[in-house]
């Protein structure tokens, strides 16, 4: 006889299998896998901020796990121990740490294991180090706390500064910013003027500007033509300087405080009216006798030219026959007839001849180059080791003088030289 199965059975089989696959779906949904090997660990925390079981527990952000179990250890310090599971594909090292933290800002809470990289792991079953994360209004309060403090610190600085302001900008002190003020407007305006007159006189007086720039171009040109003239006369300055340096001034000024002293003896002798010199300035004798002697010869030479034959009474011609005497009335000598002073004895080269010098160089420039500006008959002369060219040759100074003001205009460094035949003498000693 066949064994049938009721349809009560059948139902009530349907109906084992419905409940034990909801309760596996419900516990499959919040992350209970009964069909998969996972380790177990344990966590005690002092809090947890809103960790749930079935919050996940996550390693670099990746899911590996889930918490099973949140309750009050068994202890009078009221911590809480959490239980959670892990798959045994993914090992913990020790020493790792189970913290948790917000995974969104509405304040989801996860666990998120931060390994280690030691070589030992923990066991299943074993307890982790616990962390909390602050939350985000810790986070904020910690990051804000530094700003409220020196914004106090501002806000303070400001209410200190306000008042010295406040100090410093009285009524006094706004009137004289206003007179300031005004000042500073009429000054611009001023300024305003001289910028125009300046520009007026820019633009009227452009040529004589212009003029004056030429001239210092000029000038700036003759320095540069002449620099090593110019090197030559401070060569000489540094030369006259080492002569002093080295010449004994402090006795030079003691001799001529000496010499100043006795001319000042001299000077009071003489205005004391002592010695001869002393006579003559202080007596009129010498000067009376002078002028009536003056007027005598004065005399003496109209009735000469009334009365020439009174006087003519020698021979106006020289037979040969004169004696010069001395003073004392002794012969020195007859004159020889014919006899005429012997100028003949002294040789041209011991003549002094003034020259105007207008050039310098080391190297021989060319009679017709640009640099004698169209001047002629120049000579050349090569002494100390350099050429140097002149104009003109003249008996006196003063006509040297004049020949070198009349062509200052074209070579301003023109100087008057001195030569005694063909050699260059110091002018100065020419002068003594």
């Amino acid at each position: 006889m066949a064994f049938k199965i009721s349809n009560e059975v059948k139902v009530g089989v349907l109906v084992f299998i419905a409940i034990c696959l909801a309760i596996w779906g419900y516990h499959f949904l919040q992350g209970k896998n009964y069909f998969e090997s996972r380790n177990m660990y344990y966590v005690v925390y002092d809090k947890v901020d809103g960790l749930v079981e079935s919050s996940p527990v996550l390693i670099n952000g990746l899911k590996v796990g889930l918490v099973t179990e949140i309750s009050f250890t068994h202890d009078t310090l009221n911590r809480i121990f959490v239980k959670m599971l892990v798959d045994n594909e993914y090992q913990i090292p020790d020493s790792s740490i189970a913290e948790i933290y917000s995974v969104d800002l509405m304040g989801s809470k996860a666990i998120r294991l931060n390994l280690t990289k030691l070589n030992k792991f923990y066991k299943s079953g074993d307890t982790l180090y616990s962390k909390i994360e602050q939350d985000l209004k810790s986070q904020v309060s910690a990051q804000m706390l530094p700003l409220k403090v020196k914004a106090e610190e501002l806000i303070l600085s400001i209410d200190s500064v306000m008042s010295v302001v406040q100090n410093i900008f009285n009524e006094n002190t706004r009137e004289n910013l206003s007179k300031t003020f005004a000042s500073i407007k009429e000054t611009i305006k001023n300024l305003e003027s001289a910028s125009i007159s300046l520009d007026t006189l820019m633009r009227n007086e452009k040529y004589v500007l212009a003029r004056i720039f030429s001239n210092i171009e000029s000038i700036t040109n003759n320095l540069k033509n002449n620099n090593e003239q110019i090197n030559q006369i401070l060569n000489n300055f540094s030369m006259i300087s080492d002569s002093l340096q080295k010449s004994n001034i402090k006795n030079t000024i003691q001799n001529a405080n000496t010499v100043l002293l006795q001319a000042n003896s001299i000077l009071g002798k003489i205005n004391r009216g002592e010695g001869s010199f002393g006579l003559l300035i202080n007596n009129d004798t010498l000067y009376r006798n002078l002028e009536n002697a003056s007027k005598n010869l004065d005399k003496l030479m109209q009735d000469f030219r009334e009365n020439p034959k009174r006087y003519v009474r020698f021979s106006l011609f020289d037979f040969g026959r004169t004696v010069i005497v001395d003073e004392n009335g002794n012969k020195i000598k007859k004159r020889e007839k014919n006899h005429q002073a012997d100028t003949s004895g002294s040789s041209s080269d011991n003549t002094i001849i003034y020259k105007v010098q207008i050039r310098s160089a080391k190297k021989q420039i060319k009679p017709n180059s640009k640099e004698f500006k169209g001047i002629n008959n120049i000579e050349e002369n090569f002494i100390d080791g350099r050429f140097k060219y002149t104009i003109g040759q003249y008996s006196t100074l003063d006509d040297a003088i004049k020949e070198q003001q009349e062509i200052l205009n074209i070579f301003p460094d023109a100087f008057v030289v001195s030569f005694q035949g063909k050699q260059q003498v110091p002018i100065q000693d020419v002068r003594k």
